[in-house]
């Protein structure tokens, strides 16, 4: 009997594990398999959620995973052993560039407790590249079951964002965009945090855009949780200044709840201290100190933050302690490579 009837979408994957040892597989495919249901485990995906990161049906990743599929798997394993390997570089990156704590950082991270806490309808405005997506990221995982977090798509729509959150909080995106707010709602409670990073992109969709922060509204005035929208300051120079767009974050709020936070303009010293001082490297020179200082004003926290990796990873391949002449180096190359110049590595 076909085993379609069988599958019930929101039992835990890790039930797969136990038939994986007695399938036809090699160990290697076994081994590729077991990682990407344990991945799958850990971010609490449903079958359909893994289903849909290769783009097939959930009877085929059924049988995928209980090594029944009658049709040729070659196509799909690749694609499963493309996702496993993507998984892998992640958890290296991520643990090579763990969230390194500094004074903004924290600023930030309160904005999101003051939000959480007291359910505001808040938003965080800075520049580019000023590490609020790293803080809040953090605050995340400092509070799993209550806060989540999403990226606004770039081209974006009510229901491109709605999808997205009832992905993060483990939600079918299936059926209707009134079913998916329906479960999204039920999902959400006043103990959450929403975080939609990159909101500003909402702007570039003109109506579409308005419609998704019109709908973020209503979901909140649903369930009261509290909403944190992140961009950059166009995003509030926006809503004061564009009658279309004027009054928007005001009316997300009924109970006047609505807050609007500013990161600083400059990066404070001791915030690049910070950075130098999880990555190994010593006090800088005056000169040096200058520059830094020019660069993370210039660029943020990001790009020097991926200066600092390139320099200490060049000095471990090297087999010698990171200096200031290795993060120069760096620079030079990177500078090299966006330029579209092919040399020898540092």
């Amino acid at each position: 009997m076909d085993d379609k009837n069988k599958i019930n979408n929101d039992n835990d994957l890790s039930r797969y594990l136990d038939t994986l040892p007695d399938t036809d597989y090699r160990q290697s495919v076994k081994d590729m398999l077991a990682d990407v249901i344990n991945h799958a485990v850990t971010q609490g995906w449903t079958l359909r959620q893994l289903a849909n990161r290769i783009n097939v049906s959930d009877t085929t990743m059924h049988r995928l995973l209980k090594g029944s599929y009658t049709a040729p798997t070659k196509p799909h394993l690749d694609k499963l052993d493309d996702l496993c390997g993507m998984f892998a570089l992640r958890r290296i990156n991520s643990h090579r560039n763990s969230y390194i704590p500094t004074a903004l950082g924290h600023y930030i991270q309160q904005v999101a407790q003051l939000t959480h806490v007291n359910q505001y309808a808040s938003m965080l405005v800075g520049k580019t590249q000023w590490g609020k997506t790293w803080a809040l990221e953090d605050y995340v995982r400092q509070h799993p079951g209550t806060s989540v977090m999403v990226r606004c798509p770039v081209t974006t729509s009510p229901s491109r964002v709605l999808y997205r959150i009832a992905s993060a909080l483990g939600q079918s995106t299936s059926g209707k965009v009134d079913e998916v707010i329906s479960r999204i709602c039920n999902a959400l409670s006043q103990e959450h945090l929403l975080i939609v990073d990159e909101i500003h992109q909402a702007l570039e969709c003109d109506r579409m855009g308005r419609k998704c922060i019109e709908q973020l509204r209503e979901i909140y005035d649903s369930t009261q949780c509290g909403l944190l929208l992140v961009g950059t300051p166009v995003l509030a120079d926006t809503l004061y200044s564009n009658t279309r767009w004027r009054g928007m974050l005001e009316q997300t709020s009924k109970r006047s709840a609505a807050k609007i936070f500013r990161l600083p303009e400059d990066i404070k010293t001791e915030d690049i201290k910070e950075l130098w001082t999880s990555y190994g490297y010593p006090d800088p020179d005056r000169a040096m100190l200058a520059q830094l200082r020019e660069l993370a004003n210039d660029s943020g926290f990001g790009l020097t933050t991926k200066r600092m990796q390139a320099g200490l990873t060049a000095a471990r391949n090297a087999g010698v302690p990171v200096t200031w002449d290795y993060y120069l180096a760096a620079e030079a190359k990177l500078h090299e490579m966006e330029q579209g110049l092919l040399q020898g590595q540092v």
